[in-house]
């Protein structure tokens, strides 16, 4: 059975990706967290620490998700998220190296900054508009010089606005569930933007087949390829819920620079065989109910 170390295991993409990858492989799973999952052999170490005599023999590939990912955080914080998404990044792309193991990054879409043409294709330019876009773009370039110095078979996967059960409080889908589980008014941000929002199990499945089909350096989008704006998506909870619920947007919420519109072309890893298959009312659905779940 091939052995895969996830880093970040028991993160959001993390607790769902390893839930699927279980039943096929070996699991060992990397946090500097305390608690972890008991199927899975665990290293409680920091990605910046972490050296090739930490991790067992023979790993077949190593899926990199553990980031800063809190874009406001990262604003405020820019030496830690890049100590923690760029040098973390660099450290385990050499193990790889010393071990010849494949790898996979999880980027974002953030990287490519304001749109210049949309729907966005992996060859679109990439202006990063935030520390945290940045740091991204940093840990790309350098997942791309590995590739072409020393041969590697490293896949990037840039994600766009993934949402789903066990997010993170700082998502935007994220803070509308949590505030309206405990009152009838939404405070948010600019309402207007677009986002291609895509659910968490369509982000597993494109991992999944990355890790099974890409065989030299590859950058794949996957995205819904549909966007809808804040407002509309809470338009939708509306609509699931049936609470008339109010949204209020407050300036202070919002982001110094913000992107209009985002919505992804994701032809190449379709050509994988994959496709989304969870629409936005079926994702907030269930996504929904799972919060409502822990209620009880």
């Amino acid at each position: 059975m091939s052995k895969i170390l996830v880093t970040g295991y028991d993160g959001f993409i993390g607790s769902h990706l390893t839930d699927k990858l279980l039943n096929e492989y070996q699991v060992i799973g990397l946090s500097n967290n305390k608690k972890g999952k008991k199927e899975i052999q665990q290293i409680k170490k920091d990605i910046r620490k972490i050296s090739i005599y930490d991790i067992p023999k023979n790993i077949d590939c190593i899926i990199h998700l553990a980031a800063i990912t809190d874009v406001a955080f990262c604003q405020d914080h820019p030496l830690d998220c890049y100590d923690v998404n760029v040098l973390g990044t660099q450290k385990l792309l050499e193990i790889a190296r010393k071990i010849n193991s494949k790898f996979i990054f999880l980027s974002t879409s953030h990287v490519y900054g304001i749109p210049t043409k949309l729907p966005i294709s992996e060859n679109h330019p990439r202006h990063p508009t935030s520390i945290y876009a940045g740091s991204k773009l940093a840990a790309e370039i350098i997942c791309e010089s590995y590739a072409t110095s020393y041969g590697m078979n490293i896949s990037i996967i840039r994600l766009f606005s993934v949402y789903g059960p066990k997010s993170p409080p700082h998502l935007v889908i994220q803070k509308i569930i949590s505030q309206l589980m405990k009152n009838n008014t939404i405070r948010l941000g600019n309402l207007s933007p677009k986002r291609d929002f895509i659910y968490i199990d369509d982000v597993i499945q494109a991992i999944q087949l990355v890790l099974k089909k890409s065989k030299t350096f590859n950058v794949y989008n996957v995205g819904s390829e549909k966007n809808y704006s804040i407002l509309q998506v809470c338009e939708i909870i509306k609509k699931l819920t049936q609470r008339d619920f109010k949204i209020k947007s407050i300036k202070s919420l919002s982001r110094k620079v913000e992107i209009d519109k985002v919505v992804s072309n994701s032809t190449k890893i379709k050509k994988l065989g994959w496709k989304p298959k969870t629409s936005i009312q079926k994702g907030l659905k269930k996504t929904f109910e799972y919060y409502v779940s822990q209620l009880k």
